[in-house]
């Protein structure tokens, strides 16, 4: 699976999207992602800056849900919306190792942009995961790296969505939403005990559903 040209829609929605005034997602205070992706061994900046994210040769994936509850009030005058956010994700590791379950807790900031004329919603979140087994290609990267793996690990996830009303109006509904997002774990360069002083980390592009409620 190839998905560099959606991703340059990130890189062109970085660069060239202007802030919009309106909030997108108004009233709606929890949400369910259902995704599917793929592990890439390119480094997060990499993806993030120019869409670059081939699969990695092992073709291991994963299969994930998050759950959302939004916890910034409907009257903010910011256009930046805060979610708390608890994920599950199974980890398909085509036999090089059992397959095995992934649990993630973030806090994840919305921004709404206008991008090519369409209104696009850029978020990033930052939290924890922990992984009943190092997934298969982040452990090879890390161990390669700083000489051991942690179960523990710093959690990002960054991408962009949009409403798929926006898309097909005589078809999409407001308040559902598809989009792609980067599932990246990480030791933070040696720096925390706390996830065993690991350096690397492993990436998964995704491709997600999200409905809005």
């Amino acid at each position: 699976m190839k998905l560099n040209k959606i991703g340059l829609i990130f890189f062109l929605s970085l660069s060239l999207g202007q802030i919009s005034s309106n909030t997108f997602y108004n009233n709606e205070k929890w949400g369910i992602r259902f995704y599917r992706g793929y592990a890439t061994y390119r480094p997060l900046i990499a993806i993030i800056g120019s869409g670059d994210m081939p699969m990695e040769r092992h073709e291991t994936g994963i299969r994930g849900i998050d759950l959302s509850r939004k916890i910034t009030s409907d009257q903010s005058r910011s256009n930046i919306g805060w979610y708390l956010k608890f994920g599950f994700i199974r980890h398909l590791e085509r036999g090089y190792q059992p397959n095995h379950n992934q649990y993630n807790i973030f806090l994840q900031a919305y921004q709404n942009k206008i991008v090519l004329g369409y209104p696009i919603n850029l978020f990033i979140g930052e939290g924890l995961s922990y992984s009943e087994l190092v997934p298969y290609v982040e452990g090879r990267e890390t161990r390669r790296i700083s000489g051991r793996d942690s179960k523990l690990m710093n959690y990002l996830n960054v991408g962009f969505d949009i409403s798929t009303y926006h898309l097909f109006p005589n078809l999409g509904l407001i308040n559902l939403y598809v989009g792609l997002a980067v599932s990246h774990r990480s030791g933070v360069y040696k720096q925390i005990s706390f996830f065993n002083n690991t350096q690397g980390g492993g990436n998964f592009v995704t491709l997600f559903s999200e409905y809005k409620f």
